[in-house]
């Protein structure tokens, strides 16, 4: 298995993702871990000193005045955490946890939060191991997600329950099925360790790699249906978008010319231009991809932030109190993303429809073998546009909504984990309906007696045509669905059909 080093200062997404996914092994780097320790020293003589330090020699919240009189510093940390683990709703899903878990100890690497070794090891096994703590998924407001971070400390303290497999046991029994010790809390583990939006930054950085791949194949499948339907090409001409030159739309159209360097114009009378449906691709999926640019540059900086509050500066010899832990600019990309995807999801569904109409696409209605008896394709067209009228209920802002807790102190929320919970629902709704349309394009493709294309489409109908049932009688049709959906997020076929155009 390959080694990503977490050195807190330039981890990716995709090594996020490869951890997350079992693809990788977490190791921190000597370096990273350096500078843990000279944090956590500073930690060490701020206390000795008697400097009040938030969460460390306080209480937290609206008790932040309330100094902590327990002899043992760590014991404070661990009721902290205790106190903290009251998370709700379902359990979050083993990536999105080891996301997290990849991300905070990358970012303890950079330096800011001075956990002692014992957490900072004991996180790392528990990744090594695939050891995951259980965790809800409500309880954070975008301003630390305190809940799921107490849940998984508390899993690293012999407490709470684990994943190991698909088994949900009792965490110090999956810590000691793995060899892995139960950790005892030092004098900021707990306050360090929960200051931070890890679990919102590993789900997005999951959602961008998902959202980037999906994006890839529903272009490679609206070329498809520019095939299928015989649309006319000339839309993507590059002085049309020189003319409107943003950086998305451009990108798009080139994308679309390459993969459609063989299309085969419809032959005899046409209209002066097609529907929306194929003359918009451009615009509207370049809006997404311009979404998708902005979140991954949001990503790049907070997957390897110092975020902590109070923040820890050795060099200083200070701790400085901040709002680093303010995660709504990952919210606003989240929230960007998701109205993208609303507009790219109807476009889809609208395409289906296209494909299904034979004054469109000169075939037969509802693509069926035999209209009438048969129904065809039909039912596809109302499975799109549900799935896409769940994008559009999704696509609602999280940034928009705010709370105070804690007798006002804290009067500000943006909702970080709530949009990337939901950007990630929105996904998996538009992908159900880009495979609708894959599976209708080459039914059309299929019906039009089409078997060569351009070699930018080539890897993708080969894979269809060998995955999707050929019979074009009335059956159940989910099938073909999860086939199409599979293929969508196969990387495997997506990086070799990212070569023949070079």
């Amino acid at each position: 298995m390959p080694v990503v080093e977490l050195d807190g200062q330039t981890l990716t997404i995709d090594d996020v993702v490869a951890i997350a996914r079992g693809r990788a092994e977490a190791r921190i780097a000597p370096a990273a871990r350096e500078r843990n320790r000279a944090a956590e020293r500073l930690v060490r003589e701020l206390l000795d000193r008697g400097e009040l330090l938030y969460g460390t020699s306080t209480g937290v919240g609206s008790l932040r005045g309330a100094p902590s009189q327990l002899e043992d510093a760590g014991d404070h940390q661990w009721r902290l955490v205790r106190s903290h683990a009251g998370g709700g709703g379902a359990p979050l899903t083993v990536e999105v946890v080891r996301a997290a878990m990849a991300v905070r100890a990358n970012q303890i690497g950079a330096g800011g939060a001075g956990v002692g070794e014992a957490l900072l090891d004991g996180l790392l096994g528990a990744l090594r191991t695939g050891v995951t703590p259980l965790a809800r998924e409500l309880g954070s407001l975008g301003t630390g997600d305190l809940t799921v971070l107490a849940e998984i400390g508390v899993a690293l303290g012999g407490e709470g329950e684990c994943w190991v497999g698909d088994r949900v046991v009792p965490s110090a029994e999956a810590l000691a099925e793995h060899g892995l010790e139960t950790v005892r809390f030092g004098p900021r583990d707990g306050i360090g360790f929960m200051s931070s939006n890890a679990v919102s930054i590993g789900q997005a950085a999951l959602v961008f790699h998902d959202a980037t791949r999906l994006l890839e194949s529903a272009l490679a499948v609206a070329a498809l249906s520019y095939e299928a339907a015989e649309a006319d090409a000339g839309v993507l001409d590059h002085r049309v978008h020189a003319a409107r030159p943003h950086h998305g739309q451009v990108e798009v159209a080139r994308r679309l010319r390459e993969l459609l360097s063989a299309a085969t114009p419809r032959q005899g009378p046409r209209a002066v231009h097609d529907s929306f449906v194929f003359r918009c691709v451009p615009q509207v999926e370049g809006t997404l991809l311009d979404a998708l640019d902005r979140l991954g540059t949001v990503l790049a900086i907070e997957i390897n932030v110092a975020g902590e509050n109070a923040l820890m500066l050795p060099r200083d010899g200070v701790a400085l109190p901040n709002g680093n832990f303010h995660a709504g600019v990952l919210t606003l990309a989240l929230d960007a993303l998701r109205g993208a995807m609303a507009q790219s999801a109807s476009l889809v569904a609208a395409r289906v429809s296209a494909l299904l109409d034979p004054g469109v696409t000169g075939l037969a209605p509802q693509l069926a073998k035999d209209p009438g008896p048969d129904s065809g394709a039909m039912i596809l067209e109302y499975t799109a546009h549900a799935a896409a009228a769940e994008v559009r209920s999704l696509a609602a802002t999280a940034a928009s909504q705010t709370t105070t807790v804690q007798s006002g102190i804290e009067s500000h929320a943006n909702f970080a984990g709530h949009s990337a919970r939901r950007t990630s629902d929105a996904l998996a709704r538009m992908a159900v309906a880009v495979s609708a349309e894959l599976v209708l394009a080459v039914r059309a493709l299929r019906l039009r007696g089409r078997t060569s294309l351009g070699p930018g489409l080539r890897t993708l109908f080969a894979a269809a045509e060998a995955s999707l049932d050929p019979d074009m009688g009335d059956r159940p049709l989910s099938g073909d669905l999860e086939a199409a959906r599979t293929l969508l997020f196969d990387d495997s076929l997506w990086m070799e059909a990212e070569q023949p155009t070079a």
